[in-house]
Order: structure tokens, then sequence, then C-alpha cells
């Protein structure tokens, strides 16, 4: 068995990132122990093997629940059963895009029956651009307060589906908030069912997300938030810095520059970010990937802005969070780097320290909101 919550592999730092998700109901973590334990560090056969083995069980009682109409029951084992489905695909390579794109449908599959039976309302939507159309889910909030809604649009980073980064997404719906949560280009239903491979000019989608955002009349137009974590750290700047209907962002990381900050700096995520771009060679990678800066762009950015990002994170270089902070133009921005002073935190996206860290990020959102 592998360590998952002070991780020193690929199979544990995955895994962690499961856990965290697991307080907000993406999965359960003595099931999540159990499944590791017949796992050896690097046999990816056995991973494979064992989540999908997990996740075929747990999708087989939500069934069994919904035909007994256990409504709360089916619901938490659907959403369980998608994020399992998940863990199964994520160390397939390209080659087995095939298999991925099933696996991806599974995982897809349970959200959208968990999504049917949840209340609030999760509602299955689209999102149109240019000849583009982005599958997604629009969030009611719970227990909102009179009149329209304040709405964050959370962006996903390189491998993360719209119906993962929902367990990211729960606690602001607790707020009262609205969330939309979108596959945009190189991500979930985009990049495996429809070969919609990731750009350099992520204003575009992101423009075309808010747009549908003002479409709705539930949604505030002077409320709308931006968040984005991991490589949507990227993303998210990027929209911030052509759409100023985005009132805050949040950088759940911080990135400058993804060929410095995560392609050169991380390895071993290189070939997830070729598939992104298409599935092209290392060197087409990085020619590609000199388009994926925020050079020049970052002084654009001023609405109040919030980058939080881990000193140890192997992932995405902390310096690329500190340059983006410090180009950016808004008046009201805050770094809060998470170092050796601190308990957790210092980790890729922060997964070991959601307890604090998620409230701290939503309660500077929430006095801008």
């Amino acid at each position: 068995m592998f360590d998952f919550f002070t991780p020193n592999h690929p199979f544990g730092g995955q895994t962690l990132r499961l856990v965290a998700q697991a307080q907000q109901g993406g999965g359960d973590v003595f099931d999540i122990a159990r499944t590791c334990a017949k796992i050896e560090p690097g046999d990816k056969a056995a991973w494979e093997r064992e989540w999908l083995q997990l996740a075929q069980t747990t999708e087989a009682k939500a069934r069994e629940a919904q035909a007994k109409e256990r409504q709360h029951t089916a619901v938490a084992h659907f959403f369980h059963a998608n994020q399992y489905y998940r863990m199964s695909d994520v160390f397939l390579t390209y080659v087995q895009n095939d298999t991925k794109a099933e696996r991806f449908r599974k995982a897809q599959e349970c959200f959208h029956a968990g999504a049917k039976l949840h209340e609030p309302k999760i509602d299955v939507i689209s999102v149109r651009c240019d000849n583009e159309d982005y599958d997604g889910y629009f969030c009611h909030p719970v227990d909102p307060k009179p009149g329209k809604w304040p709405t964050v649009l959370f962006l996903g980073g390189a491998d993360a589906y719209a119906e993962e980064i929902y367990f990211g997404a729960k606690p602001m719906l607790e707020r009262g908030w609205a969330v939309l949560l979108v596959d945009t280009p190189g991500r979930g239903s985009s990049i495996y069912l429809k070969g919609i491979k990731t750009r350099p000019d992520y204003e575009v989608p992101g423009q075309a997300c808010i747009d549908y955002l003002i479409s709705r009349p539930e949604v505030d137009p002077d409320r709308i938030a931006l968040v984005g974590i991991s490589m949507a750290a990227y993303y998210a700047p990027r929209v911030a810095a052509f759409d100023k209907r985005v009132k805050a962002l949040i950088g759940w990381s911080g990135c400058y520059s993804i060929l410095d900050d995560l392609y050169d700096f991380c390895h071993h995520l290189q070939p997830t970010v070729q598939r992104l771009l298409g599935g092209v060679s290392h060197d087409e990678a990085r020619r590609l990937l000199r388009d994926f800066t925020m050079a020049g762009l970052a002084k654009s950015i001023t609405c109040p802005t919030l980058i939080t990002h881990g000193a140890a994170d192997t992932l995405m270089s902390v310096e690329g969070a500190k340059r983006l902070f410090a180009e950016i133009g808004a008046k009201d921005k805050t770094l809060r780097i998470y170092d050796q002073n601190d308990v957790g935190g210092r980790i890729h996206c922060s997964h070991d320290y959601w307890a604090h860290n998620v409230p701290f990020m939503l309660d500077w959102l929430e006095e801008r909101l």
C-alpha cells in the first residue's frame, strides 16, 4: 500500500486529491483506503483494476437504491461511482484513448444520474462558443437570499472533469452562490468525446461561459466571480484580463506560463499536456505552449484578485504564482503562499488543507460579492 496522506509517489498524490474531495461527498475515505491497500506503487494494472471494481460495485449500489426510491442514498453512491471511474482512468496513456473515453462516459453517466435526483437542482447545460458546444452544469445554490444570485464560474485544470470539480464547488453552493461548471477546451467531455483541444486564448470560451450566465434570469450580472484551480490558474486569469464582467478572481494556484511553470517544471505531467494539445510530440508541445502565457496581459486584470499556492508544490512552480501576482494590475490583490510556517497547504492545490484554505478563499470572496 502507498501513503496518500504524505505522498511521495504519483499514486499517493492522485489519491490525496480524491480524499480532499471526499470531504465534500466525492467518495468515502474508508473505501478509498481499502482500495489502496490492494495496490502496490507503480502497478498501473492493479490501479486500473481496483478502482474500476470499486466504481462498478458502487454504481450497482446506486442503481439498487434508485430502484427502491432511496433518493439520498442513490445520489451519494452515484457521485462516488463517478469519482471512482475517474480514478480508474488517471494513469491510462493517450494511446488508450478509446478506453479513456469509455471511462469518462461512465463517470459522466453516474454524475448525470445523481444530478437528476439532487436537491437543490443541478441543471445539465451546454454552452455554445463559435462552432463548439461545451457540456456543463448550472448548480443552484443552497438557501439563496432573496433576489438575483451571486454566481461563480469555476474552471478546472488539466485533467479535471466538470463532474470532479463539483466537489470543490459545494462549499460555494452552501454560501448561497450559484456555480457554473463547464468542460471548456481540453477538459472532460470536450477532449475525451469531442476532440476539442486546449487553447491559449482562453478568454474566448471564458466569454461564452459568462454570456451564458448573463442569459440566466436568476444570475446577478454584477456579482459574477471566477475561480480557476490547478492549470486553470492560467485559464481563469486569462479570462479576467479580457472580460470586465468578472468582478472577483481567485487563482486556486497561480500560473504565469504553462510552459515554464508546469510543463518544463513537472516532467511527469508532460504526456497529459501533450494529450490536451491534441496528442502532439514533446517538441511540438513546447512550441505551442509558448503562447500559453500571461506576459503583457496580467496588468489588465483589474478586479479584486486572490492567489493561493503551496510553496512545496511539485506540479506547478510557486515562482509562477509570484510572478503572476506581481504583474496583476488590480489594486485589491492578495497572495497567500503556504510555506514551512503552515501546518499544511504546501502541496499542489493545498489538497491536504481544504478545511482551512477553502474557507479562507471563500471568506475573501464573500466580502467582495
